[in-house]
């Protein structure tokens, strides 16, 4: 399928989801935008293999039911407007900017605005992930460890790249478009 046929396609569906939704126009009234498909294919790994991790009856367990949550936060911030703007790259890269993707300003600004919360949640991730780490080993459950690594450097490439990568986009097309409208 077309990189065209798929985006109405989405689109079609995106139209029937509202129109029969129990929320009806209230959906529709608040815009949500889609992230790329590979985190969103990384975020539903994580989640599953840390909800896998949370029914184990052991302190790896204990720590994964306690970092699950934090996670999910997390994540529904990053998808929220965090991570739409990424989605814009590769038109931005050919050289297509367009009205609408002026929605990407205001995900940038909030996330300049919350950057003491992310930071503060990457925190947590941080310390949660250090002690299901010291688990993992004490337990010598190498899926836990090895997991638990990943976390850390993925939590660490947000901040280094994702973040400013989604702040830079806004700026760009802050740039790029005329004030106003």
């Amino acid at each position: 399928m077309s990189r065209i046929s798929t985006s109405v396609a989405a689109a079609i569906l995106l139209s029937s989801l509202v129109a029969f939704s129990p929320a009806g126009p209230a959906l529709a009234q608040t815009p949500t935008h889609d992230i790329p498909q590979s985190v969103r294919l990384a975020h539903e790994d994580t989640l599953r293999q840390l909800t896998a991790m949370a029914r184990r009856h052991s302190r790896v367990g204990e720590i994964a039911r306690k970092a699950l949550p934090v996670f999910k936060a997390h994540f529904q911030r990053e998808d929220e407007y965090i991570l739409p703007p990424l989605t814009l790259a590769p038109a931005i890269a050919d050289g297509h900017v367009t009205q609408d993707m002026r929605w990407a300003i205001a995900m940038s600004d909030r996330i300049k605005a919350d950057a003491n919360a992310i930071f503060a949640e990457h925190t947590t991730i941080t310390e949660w992930m250090s002690e299901l780490e010291a688990a993992a080993e004490r337990s010598h459950e190498r899926d836990a460890l090895e997991f638990a690594r990943s976390a850390v450097a993925d939590s660490l490439y947000d901040t280094e790249v994702t973040e400013p990568t989604a702040i830079v986009i806004g700026d760009y097309l802050r740039a790029k478009l005329p004030p106003g409208q």
